[in-house]
């Protein structure tokens, strides 16, 4: 029986028998997206901050890798209330996404760009990169979850929706199979079974040398809804290793369904 294939359908089969050719997942040859976690040092000022990124740092990044990138977005996050910071270690800044076609796009973007030779290619921000006034940390994984655990309908409504992105890692000592054991096996259904969650996904970094190779996403349909669920910390069951609250080391964004910026498609006014 002859089967017809269009160019995309090629390209994707093309891309799996590399991937398996080369030892690495099949998820590997698909789209990934890297996340970058924007987190402001206290009494730094967002708008002068978002003033430099979109006048300069997006444009300048976008200049050197736009060969490569499919999607960049970033998202204004939510200013946490002092009981959520209290509760986890949350961050308050914006988280920035851009989409590669695969993990061997993104790769290819780095080696030889005559662009991006570190930092100091970059109009730097105010204070400087030494004294920028916020800290970054990055995760890159596939597009699509390697695990759902919860999907619920997410209709359209008149406010946004609460996305709580979590970076994290298991405890030194503890190896990822162990921990990705109990994750899945234990914490994950008692997660899905709080009141409100929508949504709930875990995401595996392309690489395991990832400060935080884990990424938990999680959907509400507000703080408030949040807040019923996670305040105060469920008694969720202990692992083997020990500890308190999510028993993992993490760091973690509000952030809204859509973003408030897209540097490849939008024109804006800059702030």
């Amino acid at each position: 029986m002859t089967q017809k294939f269009n160019r995309r359908v090629a390209m994707m089969l093309g891309a799996g028998a590399a991937a398996a050719a080369s030892g690495l997942p099949a998820w590997a040859a698909t789209a990934i997206k890297h996340y970058i976690l924007v987190d402001l040092k206290p009494g730094t000022d967002q708008l002068v901050l978002d003033r430099w990124y979109m006048t300069f740092h997006a444009p300048e990044v976008r200049r050197a890798f736009k060969a490569w990138q499919r999607n960049y977005v970033s998202f204004r996050s939510y200013l946490p209330p002092e009981e959520a910071r209290k509760a986890y270690p949350l961050q308050y800044g914006r988280m920035t996404e851009i989409h590669f076609d695969s993990l061997a796009d993104f790769q290819d973007s780095r080696p030889n760009n005559i662009y991006a030779r570190g930092l100091g290619s970059f109009t730097p921000p105010p204070g400087g990169w030494a004294n920028a006034g916020f800290e970054s940390t990055t995760a890159s994984v596939p597009v699509n979850p390697q695990q759902v655990f919860l999907a619920k309908d997410t209709p359209p409504k008149e406010t946004p929706y609460l996305r709580w992105i979590v970076f994290f890692r298991y405890p030194e000592g503890v190896t990822l199979e162990q921990g990705d054991a109990w994750y899945g096996d234990v914490h994950a259904k008692e997660v899905a079974r709080l009141p409100g969650l929508r949504k709930y996904a875990l995401y595996s970094t392309v690489s395991a040398a990832a400060a935080y190779p884990r990424v938990a996403e999680m959907w509400f349909d507000d703080y408030a809804a949040w807040k019923d669920a996670f305040i105060p910390v469920p008694r969720f069951t202990a692992p083997t290793w020990g500890g308190q609250g999510l028993f993992v080391e993490s760091i973690s964004m509000f952030v809204g369904e859509n973003p408030d910026v897209d540097f490849i498609n939008d024109k804006r006014v800059i702030p």
